[in-house]
């Protein structure tokens, strides 16, 4: 029997599901007030099962699910709904594990956080927001996004699901990723030695929702911005390091490009002193593109899902080598 670590809030949720596992697990539950419960009396023997998702990343107790991750001598199986490997945390939890499995299923709710800063953005949303604060009947004329041509250099779960989107809108999409496998969601795909400074001027709106390594750190920076389109938008999914902010600050400032929409900073969360809080250029949002309740359902699903395969002895979804993490460890010294 396995001792499964979650927290109160989604073993109550789930409990219901979970009851005919018991034989094979045994719940430990931690709440926001960091009190540890054992809601089935029983005591698991063969290791720690651990289920990282929002309601135990975001609560109050954090630091003590966290503790008692690393305190475990047998990590069996890590579920995460993050689907990066750049957190020091996740990385040391990855080293630890025997079995990691991350989540793609918030790339649905991160596209519709993007077709809505390009709505707003294209769609002249401050413009209209204006006329109505000013009382002014008058027509703002704007842009379809379906005549829009993107660039989205991060080509994987979250590229495809805003590629789906825009192609379904009409929008023309180049994709850039290192796989040469090409996707029904874009036009033109290019491995990131290909993208040249042309591509980045052609493009009305350029996404970054690519993975943070020594190869895409800062890859946003002053050459970059100089490249874009004056007219044309730049976006951020990815992680805050993706974009030299200084030079994004200095570009916005020259009109190159015209506006940023960003869920993610270098630091997070930002400082009240920052100068992304107030330019008018940006449009700035906490890390909450993935904050929907249908996240937290396809989690929970993939989770249950996982958890039937890990006691039955199958593959588990989205499994992630070992190796990944060391590499992640040595290129940030972690």
């Amino acid at each position: 029997m396995y001792d499964l670590l979650i927290h109160e809030r989604t073993f109550s949720r789930l409990e219901a599901r979970l009851k005919p596992l018991a034989e094979q697990i045994a719940p430990y539950t931690l709440n926001d007030s960091s009190e540890f419960r054992r809601p089935w009396g029983s005591e698991g023997s063969k290791g720690v099962i651990a289920y990282g998702n929002t309601d135990a990343f975001f609560s109050p107790a954090v630091r003590d699910f966290v503790k008692a991750v690393y305190a475990t001598p047998r990590l069996a199986w890590f579920q995460s709904i993050a689907a990066g490997l750049d957190n020091e945390f996740l990385q040391k939890v990855g080293q630890k594990a025997e079995i990691y499995t991350v989540s793609h299923v918030q790339a649905h709710a991160i596209a519709e956080w993007v077709l809505w800063a390009a709505f707003d953005f294209f769609g002249e949303g401050a413009a209209r927001r204006r006329s109505q604060q000013d009382r002014k009947w008058q027509k703002v004329p704007f842009r379809e996004v379906g005549e829009t041509r993107w660039l989205i250099y991060g080509f994987g779960h979250i590229g495809e699901n805003v590629g789906r989107r825009l192609k379904a809108l009409g929008a023309h999409v180049t994709g850039v990723r290192r796989s040469s496998a090409v996707s029904p969601f874009a036009d033109h795909m290019l491995h990131p030695d290909q993208l040249t400074e042309e591509e980045i001027g052609l493009a009305d709106a350029v996404l970054l929702c690519c993975p943070l390594t020594t190869a895409t750190e800062n890859l946003a920076d002053a050459n970059f911005f100089s490249a874009m389109s004056p007219s044309s938008l730049f976006l951020n999914v990815g992680r805050g390091p993706l974009v030299d902010e200084d030079a994004l600050v200095v570009a916005l400032d020259g009109g190159r490009p015209a506006h940023a929409a960003l869920d993610v900073t270098r630091q997070e969360p930002l400082p009240p002193g920052s100068p992304l809080w107030g330019h008018p250029a940006i449009t700035l949002t906490a890390h909450t593109a993935p904050t929907t309740a249908g996240t937290d359902r396809r989690n929970d699903e993939q989770f249950l899902e996982n958890l039937s395969s890990f006691l039955a002895g199958k593959p588990l979804r989205h499994e992630v080598d070992a190796e990944a993490f060391k590499a992640q460890s040595s290129v940030y010294g972690t």
